[in-house]
């Protein structure tokens, strides 16, 4: 038995956490409850957010005068976001665990994995600080956007932390190397052309007071277009590095998630095209597309020139 075992098992829950929290978050920029706590890290001056208009604090005007879409309480809105922060301090406390476990199994014996360890709770707190100025620049664009990258950096740390502990032996295929490079760029490029059109989106839906979703796709720019056909691509390079992963027994399992999650993508963009953004779309393919970056990375890791 692996003597590593539980601390793999626990780096893949943090990993499981980080892709709920991803969820978390697009579902709060969905339903527009970004400016739900209008502070931070309080909400409404609280520790914990009222429930009603009754409990909140006799000042509460400075507060609901931050929020752009309604300037009276809403619990809704207050509660969708208290939630995606206490999953991020759940985040943070199974990091800290991770880190204090790390610190007294490896470090005298492989100091590389606690400093990975450590890492992951720089990032942490990199994200905590966005998030700040996010709420601080009331739901700027761009430093949303910038917020979502941590994110996926955290989830990676963590395969690569399982990857060295799981002592697997590399597959030799040089070919699949460069597929599976090809594969993460054109997913990064199409997630920064993507990130242009949930912003410009961003700024089309508040123009329309958030009403009339059929209306949202046809302001956008070129981007949409560009983030269109560049997902063929990416589509057909993921769907070749899938195929070949069937080449290699030990690669097989993740090769068939990675098609399952672009067959998910592809549907859930044609979806957003074509049935006027459903709001339950848009959670989805940002977590589908997260997860694929870093399935496509992790079997990167495995294959060697």
């Amino acid at each position: 038995m692996n003597p590593d075992r539980a601390f793999i098992r626990f780096t893949y829950a943090v990993l499981y956490t980080i892709f709920i929290v991803i969820f978390a978050g697009s579902v709060v920029r969905t339903t527009h409850s970004g400016m739900g706590c209008p502070d931070w890290p309080h909400c409404f001056g609280r520790l914990i957010p009222p429930l009603n208009a009754g409990q909140l604090p006799p000042d509460y005007e400075k507060y609901l005068s931050r929020q752009d879409i309604d300037h009276t309480f809403n619990a809704f809105h207050t509660w969708i976001e208290y939630l995606n922060r206490l999953l991020t301090g759940i985040l943070g406390i199974l990091i800290v665990i991770l880190i204090i476990w790390s610190f007294k199994k490896y470090f005298k014996t492989r100091k590389t994995i606690f400093y990975w360890s450590l890492s992951l709770m720089l990032l942490v707190a990199f994200e905590a600080w966005v998030g700040k100025v996010v709420v601080a620049s009331n739901l700027d664009v761009v430093k949303i956007t910038v917020h979502m990258f941590p994110a996926i950096l955290i989830a990676a740390v963590c395969v690569f932390i399982i990857f060295l502990l799981e002592k697997k032996e590399k597959i030799k295929d040089k070919k699949f190397k460069w597929l599976l490079v090809l594969s993460l760029v054109c997913l990064i490029v199409q997630m920064l052309l993507g990130t242009e059109v949930r912003a410009e989106v961003d700024i089309i839906s508040k123009s329309l007071n958030f009403a009339h979703r059929e209306n949202w796709l046809k302001s956008v720019s070129n981007y949409l277009q560009a983030h269109e056909l560049f997902a063929w691509l990416v589509a057909l390079a993921c769907i070749a590095a899938a195929g070949r992963s069937f080449n290699h027994t030990a690669l097989q399992r993740r090769g068939l998630i990675i098609l399952l999650l672009v067959i998910a993508e592809i549907l859930l963009g044609l979806i957003m095209t074509q049935l006027k953004m459903p709001a339950f779309a848009q959670p989805l393919h940002l977590l589908f597309s997260s997860m694929l970056i870093v399935y496509v990375f992790a079997q990167w890791l495995r294959v060697k020139r």
